[in-house]
């Protein structure tokens, strides 16, 4: 499962079908989009350096999430700040959450339900598949008690941290470890030499800015 998807199963209300995002810092479609940076990422389809990204095609990709992502951003060959790739993508792929959600629905990871009669565009998104949620919730436990900062965990930490959830989600002892995994993330490597921990240090920057 993609880390954008794991984000969206962890921002839904498990039981209402509603995205709760109200405390967080930064509005889900960006971090849908941050969260698809990183899956790129993840896949040896993104490089990054000294706070730019650029995507390398050379590789398949059949993720129909990714293959739109990766469209969008290709064309910038000598790369464009983290920031605005980000923006880029939540222009282009709007709304993110959407297809996100939707496709969680396909996959009977999610239901859809119509939120109200008078409101016939609005859909809400009820947890259908427990184990996919324990599922994130374990991927963001592993973040925030990782022994060195990761692609999937740590970039998982630092949007679900980002979106107002982490509280919510870990319990009283991870999340003090997630907060000592996000605020080592304040120091950034000494040469950023495009290892995850430096991709991830920049996005955490762009999303406190």
């Amino acid at each position: 499962m993609l880390i954008a998807e794991h984000l969206m199963l962890l921002c839904v209300d498990p039981m209402r079908g509603t995205l709760d995002v109200t405390a967080g810092r930064a509005g889900i479609d960006t971090l849908a989009a941050a969260a698809l940076v990183l899956d790129l990422a993840d896949k040896g389809h993104l490089r990054h350096a000294a706070g730019y990204v650029a995507v390398d095609a050379d590789l398949p990709i059949s993720h129909p999430q990714l293959t739109a992502a990766e469209r969008v951003l290709t064309g910038f060959a000598s790369g464009m700040p983290l920031h605005a790739a980000i923006d880029l993508l939540v222009s282009r792929l709007s709304p993110i959450r959407r297809t996100l959600l939707d496709s969680l629905f396909r996959r009977d990871v999610l239901h859809r339900e119509r939120a109200a009669w008078w409101r016939p565009g609005v859909k809400r998104y009820p947890v259908r598949s427990l184990q996919a949620l324990n599922e994130a919730t374990m991927e963001l436990r592993r973040g925030a008690i990782a022994t060195r900062a990761t692609l999937r965990g740590t970039g998982l930490l630092i949007l679900t941290e980002a979106a107002g959830r982490c509280a919510k989600v870990l319990d009283a002892a991870h999340h003090a470890e997630a907060v000592a995994r996000l605020d080592a993330l304040a120091q950034p490597p000494p040469a950023d030499t495009g290892e995850p921990a430096g991709l991830l240090a920049a996005l955490r920057r762009d999303l406190l800015d």
